[in-house]
């Protein structure tokens, strides 16, 4: 299931003109997860606006879910309340994807 979720989550990172080689060495604690994603996307969201807005259109997250999400974890920065979104609705996909093949 993990290499079915990165699989997915390269192939949304790339569709949104974002590198997405560092997506061979994720890390498959969520924790770990979390940060190293916020570590390699807060400076790509901190510096193309257009790429974070590209993203969040092709994973599915819209201008309301991350308000939703801010007002509710308001412990989280931005980057953090985003990675939690990219990461839930990614794995979503991936179940979703998996349930309806078989």
């Amino acid at each position: 299931m993990f290499e079915l979720f990165r699989a997915q989550l390269q192939k949304d990172i790339e569709s949104s003109a974002i590198d997405a080689e560092f997506t061979k060495d994720l890390p498959r604690d969520y924790d770990q997860l979390r940060n190293f994603l916020i570590k390699h996307l807060a400076p790509v969201f901190k510096n193309n606006v257009t790429c974070l807005h590209t993203l969040l259109y092709r994973v599915d997250i819209s201008e309301a879910t991350l308000r939703d999400h801010g007002n509710k974890n308001k412990n989280l920065g931005f980057e953090e309340t985003v990675i939690e979104l990219i990461i839930k609705r990614v794995l979503q996909k991936v179940v979703l994807k998996k349930k309806f093949s078989e």
